[in-house]
């Protein structure tokens, strides 16, 4: 995990003990990021966790960037995952 002025930049493969050490970094922080990149997008993630976390900082603060998120995500292990956004009304 870096962060580079706004930017946080995380590893898709990192385990829960690491999905609760960043949910930590990021809540007192959540203002000031404006966007979480993922690198190594094309490996294997090791928990669902982080998903669940990115999804609840996407709807705590929609204007935040997630591309892991905001596009398709194609992984080499899995092939294509397709998010299904829901708008609000």
């Amino acid at each position: 995990m870096t962060i580079d002025g706004d930017v946080l930049e995380i590893e898709l493969s990192i385990d829960i003990k690491d999905v609760i050490e960043l949910k930590n970094f990021i809540l007192p922080r959540l203002e000031y990021i404006e966007e979480i990149k993922v690198n190594n997008d094309t490996g294997v993630f090791t928990s669902s966790s982080l998903f669940g976390l990115l999804h609840s900082v996407k709807k705590t603060k929609p204007g935040i960037v997630i591309d892991v998120i905001d596009n398709d995500l194609n992984i080499d292990h899995y092939g294509l995952i397709h998010w299904v956004k829901h708008e609000q009304r």
